[in-house]
């Protein structure tokens, strides 16, 4: 039986993530000075564009692989790149481009509503339903006997019959039935337009918009691209970026939904959250391209600013962010210590010539230089520029056995001036003799982390060290299973 809808409860209102909240504010203090320039207006056509090709690759509309979507994000959807690039006949890529620049205009139709401050209503969410649809004729549908038939697709307009798909194990899942549905939309409008003045995180709100939307299903098609712009719509108001949902992250965010309806909404907040994350680090990044693509007047400018700022405060918080550095330094210093002394101990039981050794450099040591070649390949490998000028600092653990392995945990710069973000970000390489007999040199340089992490002078400090110690842990299982991997070939 179909579930109504429900409000957010408190234990949701708690899911927000003060990482994100303190990243938004970092961006939104230096949004301004970058919106209008050209190299910013690149940068967003760009995310509409992989937002367009993505909410259609997640609903198989079309599929291929993630070099195609890069050369369309580049070079914009061409029916030519479409065919040559993955393979389609003409007249199929003619459809999907069709289908893209549907989407296209919907992610445009939605920063123009934003622009506007309207209110969102049914009225909004059917016009959109029928663009993101405007070249779809058909979709399919279950006959009583569950045989899959193909019936023309009703654009801008509520179901009329049942839409509950049938899974893989023969269970119907149950959407709202048609007479109910706007009933539910109306409710579910009307929560959103209270909690747009509650101040709610908008991670957590476009969580919960996106889940009951999808609990309605009101359409006979496009529901997962409807709830995905709606989604986006609330990041928009927030002044963030479109929700992009990648392909490879098609299985979790499913099974983030699923789990949302049984009432926990946990992974699918972290899912936005990250998203978001990562588009925010990627305009912070920018800003320092534009200032170096700007004329002589503008640099000019720019550095008074930069004179204004440390006068009104912007000095007190990049040496904040430094302080910061410090205590998750010291932090990493411990637990890499408490790991090498148990490793030492049962490595020294099985020979004397092996050992597990430790060493780190704070931003002051003269040793603080090591490593830079190793961590500036693992930001390109995770699409940053790792700033080793302004502030840089290292803990290492050492295991000697037949051969030598290295474990780095780095802090240092994001971006190449001093935005208020930094980042640890870790990797593991061996060590192996020189031919010439002198030194050794590093060899199979691999990344430690899932992901770099970030900090800022936003964040309370006690979240950061939080967050900082759960990211360390994973850190270490993932070097350690390297090690372990190398001791077994």
């Amino acid at each position: 039986m179909y579930t109504e809808i429900t409000t957010l409860s408190d234990l949701d209102k708690n899911l927000a993530s003060p990482e994100l909240a303190a990243l938004s504010t970092v961006w939104l203090g230096r949004k301004s000075a970058i919106e209008q320039r050209v190299e910013y207006q690149v940068f967003l056509t760009k995310l509409r564009r992989e937002w367009a090709i993505e909410t259609g690759i997640i609903e198989r509309l079309y599929t291929w692989d993630r070099g195609v979507t890069e050369v369309l994000i580049a070079q914009g959807i061409d029916a030519s790149l479409i065919s040559h690039q993955g393979g389609f006949r003409r007249d199929e890529a003619d459809s999907i481009k069709n289908m893209i620049d549907d989407q296209l205009a919907s992610i445009d139709y939605l920063f123009s509503f934003v622009k506007g401050d309207q209110p969102l209503t049914e009225h909004f969410i059917r016009s959109l339903q029928a663009q993101l649809t405007a070249h779809q004729a058909y979709t399919d549908a279950s006959t009583l006997d569950g045989k899959i038939v193909r019936i023309e697709l009703i654009r801008g307009a509520y179901k009329k019959n049942p839409n509950n798909p049938r899974r893989s194990d023969g269970s119907v899942h149950e959407y709202c039935p048609p007479e109910l549905v706007s009933d539910e939309m109306q409710r579910l409008i009307g929560w959103y337009r209270e909690y747009e003045s509650e101040s709610i995180s908008p991670e957590v709100l476009s969580a919960w918009l996106h889940h009951r939307f999808t609990q309605i299903h009101p359409f006979q098609d496009g529901n997962g691209r409807v709830a995905r712009a709606l989604a986006t719509l609330v990041f928009l108001r927030s002044g963030l970026f479109p929700l992009v949902i990648r392909d490879q992250e098609r299985t979790q965010y499913i099974d983030a939904l699923e789990k949302a309806d049984d009432g926990e909404m946990e992974d699918l907040v972290k899912i936005f959250s990250r998203r978001q994350k990562d588009a925010i680090l990627g305009a912070i990044g920018l800003e320092q391209q534009v200032k170096q693509t700007g004329h002589t007047e503008e640099m000019i400018s720019s550095a008074i600013k930069a004179l204004k700022d440390r006068a009104t405060g912007e000095t007190d918080r990049l040496t904040e962010v430094e302080k910061v550095a410090e205590q998750l330094l010291v932090i990493a210093v411990e637990k890499v210590d408490q790991i090498r002394s148990i490793l030492h101990r049962q490595l020294q039981d099985i020979s004397k010539s092996y050992a597990a050794e430790t060493r780190s450099a704070d931003h002051l040591s003269s040793n603080r230089h090591y490593f830079s070649s190793q961590i500036i390949k693992l930001a390109e490998h995770f699409g940053y520029f790792a700033n080793l000028e302004k502030h840089r600092s290292w803990t290492r653990l050492s295991i000697e056995t037949e051969t030598d392995f290295e474990f780095v945990i780095s802090i240092h710069g994001y971006g190449s001036w001093d935005s208020g973000v930094m980042v640890a970000s870790a990797l593991t390489f061996q060590k192996v003799p020189r031919e010439d007999g002198n030194g050794t040199d590093p060899v199979n340089t691999r990344p430690a982390c899932q992901d770099i992490f970030q900090f800022n002078y936003a964040e309370e400090r006690a979240s950061t060290e939080k967050r900082f110690r759960d990211w360390l842990e994973g850190t270490i299982a993932l070097a350690l299973a390297e090690w372990k991997r190398m001791v077994e070939i």
